[in-house]
């Protein structure tokens, strides 16, 4: 045997009582019963038992039961996993149990275990049993930790329980779960053998690296927005700093570091108190620039409001020169006779008066548009010139108003101290202030080239084309199995004979009608019936190519209730079958899946159903456990005590 099976499912209760469930190797095991035996139970359990987060047995197990536990089988080799159950009304226990070796006996009660661990640690052990991931985790970051293969995400391509069998979307169990899904997805090509646990932790890496370039991107930028202001505050202390003589004013395009550096020069500085109140004659500088500035610019809006008069009455002109050109046209109608009237033919000197005169009138209405002609653009230039006049001198004017306002706040400060050595004294603890609050401005995030060399690393390490191809091969041969297991199963309209296409990433399913080559999603199967086929038919495709590829994935399949859409109101004997199409349709259920099984190495199969097929003798002879209500027989047998936490 290549690949682990399940030897046996036990259940501790109350005073050394065992139920042990024992299951037979690379064939198929069958579990029926009525409702409320407890059947369902037995995949939840499983799943307990490979770590799972919550405890989702039924609450007749939990009052009656203490400890579960599977028995893992690969040839010599055992391992064993158990789970304490907790008690009704608490939701899980983090205390586990694994030990593996040969010919392990089944514990009785929890004394009787062995390898109490925790629950991460047991996952570990189970995992490294199963041969997943292959080599150590040693990445400290608990992104990539996150993200790789697990044993929880092998539980998919084991696991097909009765919310999953029938669904239209999920092909997968855990694929229907938010918490759940992205990591099922996002390791899938590691189960397919398409890459390494390392590969996989390195491109989630990559990932969070460009989702970490893209957001230092953005806030750098936010940053270098939000520079402006500290700029603006830094230069008007060190515009007061400047007059009290305190230090030289920094250029208009110095950086944010300059200016910084300056302030921390200005706070370093001892107070002289021997110095001067600001000059007083530097105010009535500033105004008397302010005032050439707005005569300057009282003029430029004249010339330019002068100008675009100009041009408006020019286009006026233009017009009417235009108008006029056209009335005299009527000179070329004349232009053909010399000596005679246009009417009569009599010979007529006046006539030929009359259009010359109109052909040099013509001439002068045509001289006068192309003056206007020329004269425009320059009118055109003259006026943008005057634009940017304008707003160069507005910005000079704001500075000039900027300083001004600087000058009369310090000069009212200073008013407001004995000396000068006191508003030294006090501008400097402003610089101090604003130094304390923007202690690195701008803040020093983190080096963007590191992050692009380090993304640029992995991207070297990464071979997309490689995984793609071998991503395409995997879903080729799975589509292949596929579409010959779906073909031995009963299916309706749309699906009768068609090709199914497995798609990894999102996994998904392609229906390709027989006929008309259409392309169906998975809902467009419209049946219980073509569903449940899809699912089997992808479950048994998936565990053959995991088989042939030696991939870790136990060589386990469950199944609960396939049945449902042909009895979903029957009993659960033979005497409630008949022999009709329904009946028909689910003997080549089963059918395939002895057919199916035999002919894969070392695959069991454990199938939990309702109905009992007694005059099929595979189905008997497959039989494992038969619980009816008359019998009063269960997974947890009823007269087990319940626990004392119970009680």
């Amino acid at each position: 045997m290549s690949r682990w099976n399940i030897s046996s499912i036990f259940f501790l209760g109350e005073g050394g009582r065992v139920r042990i469930l024992d299951l037979k190797l690379g064939e198929v095991n069958i579990i029926t019963g009525a409702s409320g035996t407890g059947k369902s139970t037995l995949i939840k359990a499983i799943d307990y038992c490979l770590g799972s987060k919550v405890c989702e047995l039924a609450a007749h197990v939990k009052r009656h039961s203490i400890a579960v536990g599977v028995k893992w089988v690969l040839g010599d080799a055992q391992m064993i996993t158990g789970r304490v159950i907790p008690p009704l009304g608490q939701d899980t226990s983090t205390k586990m149990f694994v030990s593996s070796g040969r010919n392990l006996p089944i514990p009785t009660s929890l004394t009787e275990f062995e390898g109490a661990t925790t629950l991460q640690a047991g996952k570990s052990f189970i995992e490294r049993a199963f041969g997943i991931g292959g080599v150590a985790d040693a990445s400290n970051e608990s992104s990539a930790r996150k993200w790789r293969p697990t044993v929880r995400h092998a539980t998919a391509y084991m696991f097909v329980p009765k919310d999953v069998i029938y669904n239209e979307t999920a092909l997968l169990h855990g694929l229907d779960q938010a918490d759940e899904a992205p990591a099922i997805i996002e390791t899938m090509p590691y189960f397919l053998g398409v890459v390494t646990q390392d590969t996989v932790i390195q491109e989630r890496r990559l990932r969070d690296l460009r989702k970490r370039l893209d957001r230092e991107e953005r806030q750098l930028r936010v940053r270098q927005a939000e520079g402006s202001d500290y700029k603006k505050h830094a230069m008007r202390l060190l515009m007061d700093a400047h007059r009290c003589g305190l230090c030289d004013l920094p250029p208009d395009d110095a950086s944010e570091t300059d200016l910084q550096d300056a302030l921390l020069r200005v706070k370093r500085l001892k107070i002289d108190r021997s110095g001067q109140n600001p000059n007083e004659s530097e105010l009535s500088s500033l105004h008397t620039q302010r005032r050439s500035l707005l005569s300057d610019i009282e003029n430029a809006r004249r010339s330019s409001r002068a100008t675009q008069a100009a041009l408006q009455e020019m286009t006026g002109f233009e017009g009417a020169v235009r108008r006029q050109y056209e009335k005299l046209k009527i000179a070329e109608h004349l232009q053909p006779v010399a000596h005679a009237c246009p009417l009569c033919e009599t010979p007529s000197e006046r006539g030929i008066a009359a259009a010359q005169a109109i052909r040099q009138s013509m001439k002068i209405v045509r001289s006068e548009s192309v003056a206007v002609e020329n004269v425009r653009p320059r009118l055109v230039d003259h006026e943008g010139s005057l634009q940017l006049e304008l707003a160069r001198l507005n910005e000079k004017l704001k500075g000039v108003d900027e300083r001004i306002k600087t000058w009369i706040r310090q000069s009212d400060e200073a008013k407001e101290m004995d000396d000068l050595a006191q508003y030294h004294a006090h501008l400097m603890g402003k610089v101090s202030q604003f130094l304390e609050m923007n202690p690195a401005t701008p803040l020093p995030g983190p080096d963007l080239d590191v992050l692009r060399e380090q993304i640029e690393e992995l991207e070297a390490l990464i071979d997309n084309d490689a995984k793609h191809v071998l991503l395409t091969r995997a879903e080729r041969k799975v589509s292949q199995y596929l579409s010959d297991a779906f073909a031995s199963l009963p299916t309706v309209e749309p699906c009768i004979e068609a090709d199914l296409e497995f798609s990894s990433k999102p996994p998904a399913i392609a229906i390709i009608e027989k006929d008309t080559e259409t392309v169906l999603r998975l809902p467009d199967a419209g049946s219980d019936e073509n569903y449940l086929a899809i699912h089997i038919a992808l479950s048994f495709a998936l565990q053959k190519y995991l088989g042939m590829i030696k991939a870790p994935v136990p060589g386990f399949l469950v199944f609960d209730q396939i049945s449902r859409p042909y009895y979903p109101q029957r009993g659960e004997d033979e005497a409630s079958i008949g022999e009709n199409e329904e009946v028909l349709a689910m003997r080549r259920h089963l059918d395939f899946l002895f057919k199916a099984t035999a002919e894969q190495n070392d695959l069991q199969v454990l199938l939990i159903e309702h109905a009992y097929f007694g005059d099929d003798p595979r189905y008997v002879a497959a039989t494992r456990m038969r619980w009816n209500k008359l019998s009063g027989d269960a997974l947890i047998p009823l007269d087990w005590p319940k626990r004392e936490s119970s009680l």
